[in-house]
């Protein structure tokens, strides 16, 4: 072979490298480029409720106008509740149709997908056995920051009240309680809402915070209420994220053993607080701060 086709093979050989090599970089380029803003990915306890998910659907919402160019994904800790949906039928949330995934797949889907960056929301409000099972769960290599439950932060036992207040009963006549889960196992996981439950006593007239389980009390509460001549009816505030069935039986519910029955007043109750703009608002300030995290 002569030197002159030597060369020529040598050059159509290099011109073929330096081609693939730009292809592969714009290509790598591109597809960086897909995912370049983090992913939010929305940790619940989860609803079965169709009041529930109505709740969940308008904090979505909130979240994606707060942060329009993340895509916006959900993880839910009830696996029960993700059962029972599954063997409705239900594989998707939502008017957009996002996936229904556990908290504990909710990672190896995200990476799936390409994301690299997650910001995690815990869409909790107290710090207990769900939030341990977001913090738990294996985060396969991806860059995750956290944006803690609504109680985790000392200033929102206040600023949750604040945002609450404008649901307030009339206190000449009327006993607002707001209405928490509670924890009866670990009753540490208590003590922001007996703080709470203190701060509407020193701030409010007739104002107190009950659980279901552990403590404050609703007994207490009960018994302050009908020994004040002045209470004539109750406004019962939803302290839980969504409005399910803590809230439409333990509540509000027709049995002798709800708090409604137990008071025999005339009773309200507010929806949950995942479509209470204020509340959004607690949630969404401190998921901007995160967020920025991934810009340093």
């Amino acid at each position: 072979m002569s030197k002159i086709n030597t060369m020529s093979v040598i050059l159509i050989l290099l011109s073929g490298i330096l081609i693939l090599t730009v292809s592969c970089a714009t290509a790598g380029k591109s597809s960086a480029s897909v995912h370049s803003k983090p992913v939010i990915l929305v940790a619940a306890f989860g609803s079965s409720y169709e009041t529930g998910q109505k709740n969940m659907e308008d904090f979505d919402a909130a979240v994606r106008k707060t942060f329009p160019d993340s895509d916006v994904y959900w993880g839910f800790t009830a696996s029960f509740i993700v059962n029972k949906l599954e063997k409705q039928g239900k594989t998707t949330i939502f008017e957009r149709e996002i996936p229904i995934i556990k908290i504990g797949e909710v990672f190896d889907f995200l990476k799936g997908k390409g994301y690299r960056d997650v910001l995690v929301i815990n869409f909790l409000n107290m710090v207990g056995a769900e939030y341990r099972e977001v913090l738990d769960s294996p985060t396969n290599g991806l860059n995750v920051k956290y944006v803690h439950p609504l109680l985790y932060y000392p200033e929102n036992i206040q600023n949750a009240i604040l945002a609450l207040e404008p649901q307030f009963g009339n206190p000449s006549d009327t006993a607002t309680i707001f209405c928490a889960h509670g924890n009866e196992k670990e009753l540490q996981f208590n003590a922001e809402l007996i703080q709470m439950d203190n701060y509407m006593r020193e701030n409010y007239d007739n104002a107190y915070l009950a659980v279901m389980e552990g403590v404050p009390e609703f007994a207490k509460v009960k018994e302050e209420v009908l020994s004040n001549p002045a209470v004539k009816k109750i406004r019962f505030i939803a302290f839980m994220l969504t409005f399910g069935d803590h809230m439409s039986n333990d509540v509000m519910g027709d049995e002798e053993d709800s708090f409604k029955s137990q008071l025999g007043l005339p009773a309200e109750i507010t929806d949950g607080m995942a479509s209470n703009p204020a509340m959004q608002k607690i949630f969404l300030d401190r998921a901007k701060l995160v967020y920025n995290q991934f810009q340093e």
